[in-house]
């Protein structure tokens, strides 16, 4: 509980001064000493009781005071503390707000707005107001001549108004979707339309800290993954191929897509095999899916895309599929291609040890990477992070593997 009162809130409604005679006091000692809000001060319009809702995790909503540390007010104040550490898997919105604002001598406020900004801890969080999010604070009710819970056996005054309802909120969005680890910052301040005021016509007042806008931190770490796949592969039956997948743990997820392609670049879907956890397990779940389309010819490449309550993808694959003659060397893929640092050779998953080599050369022929290859049975990705050394331009690579031979190009960016 809040009971002192200093010289940095709006418009203190504990004390039993009229409004007049408490602003032209405040005046006189906003040039004593430093200010730690930002408010109006003029006699034609202002704010008082500026709050902001916001929803932390599975909690019910709580209410912040934006009106300073010392205020007659029973809520926590926002500014200045931490909404404590959440994992990427877990929410924290700001539902909305609620301020109310005072008039005189024909001055006439038009609407209101809450405004939010999420930035990492360390980088500039004065961007322009089109970077914020903003929730629109809607009229709520002429305050004046009604009780005021903070200053009993006062009333509101005449042009009292309260825009947006901590109690009746609208916004939905997660801040901490879409975060990666790491100390984040949300600055919050709020914004008046005003018109017909004597001493500022027409335009916008706002209630933002002295610019600083009022500030809140938290830390976010890495939650567990929506599905957390520990195996997949593809083997040929006869004319079929026999697809197996294993998780060790699923986060809301709806299913997976199973797709095909005869190039490693355009794939298709198949089929689609809803996910077994129903919401959200942790333990091993086992899949398999048969593609029996028939007249299957050359090499095909298959991918799972993997697919969230919300629609969110994660692909996983491709593995590698031969329907040329018996013991022939699928089509090699090598990505990313072009590349800046290294690249990942994928081919298929076959029984028993492999040998082998990787040659690249320049466009004079030259050698500049040669590594031998020695892959245990069901190995089919190899990385290559020498590449990384390599200049700019184009190359070949040959590869040599079981008695088979194949070459692609490569482009160093």
């Amino acid at each position: 509980m809040k009971t002192s009162l200093p010289i940095s809130t709006t418009m203190p409604i504990s004390l039993a001064l009229s409004r007049k005679y408490w602003l032209l006091l405040l005046t006189l000692l906003l040039k004593l000493a430093p200010v730690y809000g930002q408010f109006n001060t003029d006699n034609d319009r202002g704010f008082f009781d500026v709050f902001v809702v916001a929803k932390v995790k599975s909690a019910n909503e709580v209410i912040y005071d934006l009106n300073g540390p010392f205020t007659n007010t029973p809520y926590s104040d926002f500014d200045g503390e931490s909404f404590g550490d959440f994992r990427t898997d877990e929410s924290l919105m700001i539902r909305g707000g609620e301020t109310k604002t005072y008039k005189n001598s024909g001055c006439d406020i038009t609407g209101a707005d809450l405004y939010y900004y999420v930035h990492r801890d360390g980088t500039p969080g004065n961007v322009p107001i089109e970077n914020f999010t903003r929730i629109q604070l809607r009229f709520g009710a002429d305050l004046g001549g009604l009780p005021n819970p903070n200053n009993p056996g006062k009333p509101y005054n005449p042009g009292d108004q309260r825009w947006g309802n901590a109690f009746n909120l609208v916004n939905n969005v997660n801040i901490i979707r879409g975060l990666t680890p790491g100390s984040y910052i949300i600055e919050v301040f709020v914004t008046a339309n005003v018109q017909g005021c004597e001493s500022g016509g027409t335009g916008t007042m706002y209630y933002s800290n002295n610019s600083r806008n009022f500030q809140r931190t938290f830390t976010v770490s890495q939650g567990p993954l929506p599905v957390a796949l520990t195996s997949f592969e593809a083997k040929r039956q006869e004319a079929n191929v026999l697809l197996n997948w294993e998780t060790a743990s699923e986060v809301d997820s709806r299913g997976y897509e199973i797709q095909v392609s005869t190039d490693s670049r355009t794939f298709r879907s198949l089929s689609f095999v809803p996910s077994q956890s129903e919401g959200s397990i942790v333990g091993r779940r086992r899949y398999t899916y048969t593609d029996i389309e028939p007249n299957k010819a050359g090499v095909r490449y298959y991918r799972l895309r993997q697919i969230d309550l919300d629609n969110k993808e994660t692909f996983y694959g491709p593995q590698v599929v031969s329907f040329g003659k018996a013991g022939a060397l699928a089509a090699l893929i090598a990505a990313p291609n072009p590349f800046s640092s290294e690249i990942t050779l994928t081919l298929p998953a076959q029984d028993g040890t492999r040998s082998g080599t990787v040659v690249v050369t320049d466009m004079l022929g030259r050698t500049v990477f040669n590594q031998p290859l020695l892959l245990s049975a069901g190995t089919s990705q190899v990385q290559l992070p020498e590449l990384a050394s390599l200049p700019k331009g184009l190359y070949h690579l040959r590869l040599s593997l079981s008695g088979e031979q194949q070459a692609l190009k490569l482009l160093k960016e």
